[in-house]
């Protein structure tokens, strides 16, 4: 019988990772998710891959059965993939040692072509079981699921991923056929059950956790739905499931017989690694969170590593350090502050560069993908804030569509808008008044709005900019045009203050 304070004199940290004792058999499952390109610690202090090699190594130096276990979306959110394109992030599922992966949306964001030839040479298994890679290049990169076993109890292991319509540019994504993953889940983890005859089934999926969308469900829908699913390791929604925390959301789901599901996410940034014990007898789980913090500094010393690292980081850190303008104070990036900074800057930006009369700015909350801190603003933090390849456009939208837009947005709590717009809605994404320049929007009148392309084309699940008239396309990326913006407001000693009032306000 194996303690867990074996680890914990191992690691030399008083960590309570996976309390208790343990049995001589069990499985040991590390999970990350949404690493999204944080290579080095996060401007917290937490997180970094050294630091993550560090955990994962001295997890396996004192167990016997090891998996690990990615949920998707390892890349997009810092310099490292703007400035090369995953070639350091596809590389590391390699060098940590990731026995399964699945892929995330933002996988996508250079197109399927570059996708494939960063996959190619890799060794970790990767899964999609409702992800039909057949008339792409990705044919022959992913299986619907893989069986392993571990002290005599067979583990069916099966890749779920969500439907790219809405959520991937779709000329990004052509040639893959979705089927829906409630009935791609259920379907493969019946399968395991009756046919491979595994004794436990853990669903990989990147999906989010609490999606309630017929077309593209959560980890809580699939999960209530079926009854052969015994385990999930999910991705997308960053949702951060702490075993520890009473008052957060449930570490457990239940399915349709009552049976009560472990269910597991990190949040997002490498900040935290997941950790499953399975006993290999009874089949219990038992969960908790390993931070990935200062303490792994003595251990991280991987020299062939760094020296793999060193020429992406010197590029990455005098971006970091070149400081072109001055916060006032700490402004999340999904905060209502650099919501409106952002929609304001979208609706300046893109008047000064086509010239027209336009009537509002839309931009979504989640293309921000860094906070903005207090004090100095540099040149390499812009571009992780906006690190998409997404422009500027002008569009003319009926109010009819503009309505539903607004709906979409309100249904997640709020979006990015100009300040010259008004959105009342209920907390069921019922939009009870909307003005334009303190006018209820006309359902019958055309107007001429600035956004992303992404969004025009019917991103982030905006299907009714669809039928917009594409009135203007700025030659350059936002994220050089936000840049060029901040540095002239550095340069004039304004320190950025965005406004705080919320422009898309639930009232119930």
């Amino acid at each position: 019988m194996r303690k867990l304070n074996r680890l914990f004199i191992v690691l030399g940290l008083a960590l309570a990772v996976c309390a208790g004792n343990v049995s001589a058999e069990e499985l040991v499952i590390l999970t990350t998710n949404d690493t999204h390109s944080h290579i080095d610690p996060d401007f917290d202090g937490k997180g970094g891959v050294l630091r993550r090699k560090a955990l994962i190594d001295s997890v396996r130096s004192a167990e016997n059965n090891v998996l690990l276990v990615d949920a998707g979306d390892i890349v997009q959110g810092t310099l490292y993939f703007s400035l090369y394109g995953g070639a350091v992030e596809y590389a590391l599922l390699d060098s940590l040692g990731y026995d399964i992966s699945v892929l995330g949306n933002h996988e996508f964001d250079n197109g399927i072509d570059s996708l494939a030839a960063r996959q190619n040479p890799l060794k970790v298994t990767r899964l999609s079981a409702n992800y039909d890679f057949s008339a792409t290049k990705l044919a022959g990169h992913y299986k619907p699921y893989v069986v392993k076993e571990y002290g005599g109890k067979r583990f069916g292991i099966m890749g779920i991923n969500l439907n790219p319509v809405g959520m991937i540019d779709m000329t990004n994504c052509n040639g893959i056929v979705y089927t829906n993953s409630l009935q791609a889940a259920n379907e493969t983890a019946r399968y395991l059950k009756q046919t491979e005859k595994v004794d436990f089934v853990i669903m990989v999926s990147h999906v989010g956790y609490d999606i309630d969308n017929p077309d593209s469900p959560g980890d809580k829908q699939i999960v209530a739905s079926g009854s052969d699913i015994d385990l999930v390791i999910g991705g997308h929604s960053h949702t951060l499931v702490d075993p520890a925390n009473a008052s957060g959301v449930a570490c457990v789901l239940e399915n349709k017989e009552g049976k009560m599901v472990p269910v597991a996410q990190n949040g997002s940034g490498g900040k935290y690694v997941g950790c499953i014990k399975v006993d290999l007898d009874s089949l219990t789980v038992r969960q908790s969170l390993i931070p990935v913090d200062e303490h792994w500094d003595k251990k991280a010393h991987y020299p062939s590593l760094e020296a793999f690292l060193a020429p992406f980081q010197k590029p990455v850190h005098k971006l970091m350090n070149n400081i072109v303008a001055q916060s006032k104070q700490h402004y999340g990036n999904s905060s209502v502050e650099m919501q409106n900074f952002v929609a304001d800057m979208a609706f300046e930006i893109t008047t000064n560069q086509s010239g027209m009369n336009v009537d509002l700015a839309i931009m979504n909350k989640g293309g921000i993908r860094q906070p903005m801190p207090e004090g100095g603003v540099s040149e390499g933090l812009i571009g992780a804030m906006f690190p998409f390849n997404n422009k500027l456009v002008v569009i003319d939208v009926i109010g009819e569509d503009l309505m539903k837009a607004f709906e979409v947005m309100a249904a997640r709590g709020g979006d990015a808008v100009s300040n010259n717009v008004k959105v009342l809605y209920k907390k069921d994404g019922t939009v009870e008044a909307a003005t334009v320049n303190g006018m209820a929007v006309n359902r019958a009148k055309i107007y001429r709005i600035a956004t992303l392309d992404y969004l025009a084309h019917g991103g982030d699940h905006l299907s009714s900019f669809e039928n917009k008239e594409i009135k203007y396309c700025d030659s350059e990326k936002f994220g050089v045009r936000a840049l060029d913006y901040i540095t002239k407001m550095g340069l004039n000693d304004v320190m950025i203050q965005p406004s705080s009032r919320p422009r898309m306000q639930c009232i119930n």
